[in-house]
């Protein structure tokens, strides 16, 4: 039986036009969303992504950062692991493209431009995960999920709607549908985001901790000293090479990570 053709809608939270028009609405992929939705400047991701979604006018909706490249076939792969999803849970909550067990354990693969590496392994099945990265989300608009405007900034976005997916029942995944994070690398975590953490913190009391794609969420706050004496140590031993963004992002990937995925 031949797949059903999965029609979908791109949300993206836009603060740069030059960012935005060389990496996302670069990708020839972006022109098969059944509509674009872009929002421009908004207070924090939540309020940009509800608003996006509000805007659309299909079931299934991908969220994905302005500085996300969708390499050639990606909406092709996208419709195939959608259908494989269906089958194995049709009651399915949120979907990404990276995430973490509830273990810890990594699950995915992409390219990020920040890390200047690969991050995961090659797979082929949806896999299920407790919480995703940010760079790409994927929800269904019947599952009724909406993204906390409460939750300050632009983290953890991806871990808190995670988080209310399973709260409702619903379990999580990760698709095999390789993007190109076309990403800055960052020397430390700022506060923003540790503001970030320390709401979900108490948001999810009941649930701690939390395993995050970046960082685990206690009741003690580990993680933060831990992040900020790491930081502290690696600036003074000079180690600290963050990853830059490359300006062309579909001839870095056709040179480059085409050739090197596993």
């Amino acid at each position: 039986m031949p797949l059903e053709k999965v029609t979908w809608s791109l949300v993206t939270a836009v603060n740069s036009d030059e960012v935005l028009r060389g990496n996302l609405l670069r990708s020839d992929e972006t022109n098969r969303a059944n509509e674009v939705i872009i929002e421009w400047n908004a207070p924090t991701a939540s309020s940009a992504y509800n608003s996006g979604m509000d805007r659309t006018t299909g079931d299934l909706i991908v969220f994905a950062h302005q500085d996300v490249f969708l390499p050639l076939g990606w909406a092709s792969s996208l419709s195939t692991c959608v259908n494989q999803l269906e089958e194995i849970d049709k009651d399915w909550g949120v979907a990404g493209v990276y995430g973490v067990t509830n273990s810890g354990k990594g699950v995915g693969y992409v390219y990020s431009a920040g890390l200047r590496r690969f991050v995961g392994e090659s797979f082929t099945d949806p896999t299920q995960v407790s919480t995703i990265d940010e760079m790409i989300i994927i929800l269904r608009r019947s599952a009724g999920l909406r993204f906390d405007e409460q939750l300050p900034g632009f983290h953890l976005y991806g871990t808190d709607i995670c988080l209310e997916a399973e709260a409702q029942g619903m379990k999580n995944y990760v698709l095999p549908c390789f993007a190109f994070h076309n990403s800055i690398g960052v020397k430390y975590l700022h506060s923003s985001f540790w503001q970030a953490y320390l709401y979900l913190r108490n948001k999810w009391k009941k649930r701690l901790p939390i395993k995050t794609p970046c960082t685990t969420i206690t009741y003690g706050c580990l993680p933060i000293v831990d992040h900020l004496a790491r930081t502290c140590w690696s600036s003074i031993q000079g180690k600290q090479k963050p990853g830059s963004r490359v300006d062309d992002p579909d001839k870095f990937y056709s040179d480059y990570i085409r050739h090197t995925s596993k």
